[in-house]
């Protein structure tokens, strides 16, 4: 909680720092049309920077902390779920110790639908931010070597978080995919017969490539700092019990909570010198 609240805070200092202050006149109790006032705005272009790039990718940031914070419940969720299954099937010989992943109960399902809703906003958010700090106009050159140094470290400490939550929205999603196509699997033959069925009705729409897309240039730049999956303490390529897959989930939580105390820290001393 600590660096949420030094993120969020730096978040609104760049906010409040960059705007002008309102000139008071003498004449609180006067009804009478006041003059026109005169702002005076002066900053520098660390200041504008981070208003500008840093201040809504960190806002991004937060907002993914709260929606990837949902995902340990559901997964704990889910595995009470299966226990529940299991109980449930005893007597039709299926067994499990609560650590499978393919089981079925309402538990087990409810908790997948509402892991799915994850998805789409974090992805979002991780792109929209990671746009904002490949933005060529940030790193351009401020005239200040201090200000373009530290600049470059708030960046690189940014991308660090943004990749470690992107660790967890693959997590996330890559468990909510295995199971989704589990199922699929299992609803059998006449379903999927349906879904590739010769009846116009039933064609599947096939998307064509935008002529206006370069497909050497799909989006976001690759993060310099993304995780390896893999490399999750306890993880490993192939199949992962769900306890394995949850203890990962919450070294990210750790590891990206680590990563925003370093990054807040470097935007406040940052906005020290902003809005004096």
């Amino acid at each position: 909680m600590m660096q949420r609240k030094l993120l969020l805070l730096v978040c609104v200092l760049a906010c409040a720092g960059l705007l002008p202050a309102p000139v008071l006149s003498d004449g609180a109790g006067s009804t009478a049309t006041p003059p026109p006032q005169i702002y005076h705005i002066v900053t520098t272009a660390l200041c504008a920077r981070l208003h500008e790039h840093i201040r809504p990718a960190v806002a991004m940031i937060l907002e993914n902390d709260t929606k990837i914070a949902k995902s340990p419940p559901l997964f704990k969720r889910y595995q009470v779920g299966t226990l529940t299954s299991s109980d449930q099937s005893g007597a039709a010989g299926t067994t499990s110790n609560g650590d499978s992943i393919y089981t079925q109960s309402p538990e087990t399902t409810m908790a997948l639908q509402q892991m799915s809703y994850l998805v789409l906003p974090i992805a979002r958010n991780l792109i929209a931010a990671q746009t904002l700090l490949d933005d060529v106009k940030l790193i351009a050159p401020t005239g200040n070597p201090t200000d373009d140094a530290a600049i470059a470290r708030i960046k690189a400490q940014l991308l660090q978080t943004v990749a470690y939550q992107s660790a967890s929205l693959d997590l996330i999603n890559g468990f909510v995919q295995t199971l989704q196509m589990g199922d699929l699997q299992h609803v059998g033959t006449e379903f999927l017969g349906s879904i590739n069925g010769t009846e116009s009705t039933n064609q599947i729409v096939r998307q064509t490539p935008n002529p206006w897309q370069d497909p050497n240039t799909p989006g976001i730049s690759q993060n310099p700092y993304a995780l390896d999956v893999s490399q999750i303490p306890g993880l490993a390529v192939g199949y992962n019990p769900l306890n394995r897959i949850m203890d990962g989930m919450t070294w990210l939580q750790s590891q990206t909570g680590q990563s925003e105390d370093v990054a807040g820290k470097m935007i406040t001393s940052a906005l020290a010198g902003c809005g004096k």
